[in-house]
């Protein structure tokens, strides 16, 4: 798991909500982290756009900021969380939090506990809604993936929809993070380029192709991991494997 911990503060800079995922920062107390967070707002109106999150990099980690009405949302996760990812855990969030306020009344620095409230929220991080629609609309999609690899066509793949949510993946999770770090990267620089591959110095091959399913708005990602395939077969194989997805449903 990447994201250690969310934090929601109100327009004051006072923390008013805070939830451990990991254990990593379970034994730190939100106040002695909040104040900093606070620190940065006070210092530039600048660092955080009511219109997208923002970044700060610390380290191995970083803490991903977003303005909602008159709080902040912040995420503190590794360096190597998917950002594209994280961004729309935010969204989901605010929208959980908008939610609760409809039904809950908090004073201004009152914390708030609540375990359904928390549940929400751990299932909104670990993306299980989503991950369990997605794998029931997408079943014949990862079936056949995982066919391939009974077969030895291909050593594993993943499928990951363009906001970083991992919908399938029997990738080695060193290769999934790169494969959602190239994403996060195209997606900053606004890469055109549908196909991308490269080689591990093991001779494997490692290919993503952007796929536009008929019946779906946004195209997916597939990626696929070749064992000692030559180069211009592995194309092929992703070629064959991109076509029969966007038409097996």
């Amino acid at each position: 798991m990447n994201i250690h911990s969310l934090f929601i503060l109100n327009k004051t800079g006072a923390c008013i909500y805070n939830i451990n995922i990991t254990s990593d920062f379970e034994n730190i107390e939100p106040n002695l982290i909040t104040p900093f967070f606070s620190a940065i707002f006070s210092f530039s109106e600048n660092v955080i756009s009511k219109q997208n999150p923002e970044v700060l990099e610390m380290g191995g980690f970083r803490i991903v900021f977003k303005v909602h009405n008159d709080y902040i949302l912040a995420i503190l996760a590794d360096s190597s969380a998917s950002l594209l990812f994280v961004n729309s855990r935010l969204s989901n969030i605010a929208k959980a939090f908008d939610d609760f306020l409809l039904y809950n009344e908090i004073e201004e620095f009152e914390i708030i506990e609540n375990e359904s409230f928390n549940i929400k929220i751990k299932t909104i991080i670990a993306g299980e809604e989503e991950l369990e629609f997605s794998q029931a609309l997408f079943r014949k999609i990862i079936d056949h993936m995982k066919k391939l690899m009974m077969q030895d066509e291909i050593i594993g793949s993943a499928l990951f929809a363009i906001n970083g949510n991992v919908i399938f993946s029997s990738l080695p999770h060193e290769i999934l993070m790169s494969s959602l770090k190239e994403l996060e990267i195209r997606n900053i620089v606004a890469n055109e380029f549908d196909l991308t591959f490269y080689s591990l110095e093991n001779n494997q091959k490692i290919f993503s192709k952007m796929i536009d399913i008929p019946w779906k708005l946004d195209p997916l990602i597939i990626v696929v991991l070749f064992a000692n395939t030559p180069l211009g077969m592995a194309e092929v194989l992703l070629e064959k494997i991109a076509n029969t997805i966007q038409n097996i449903i």
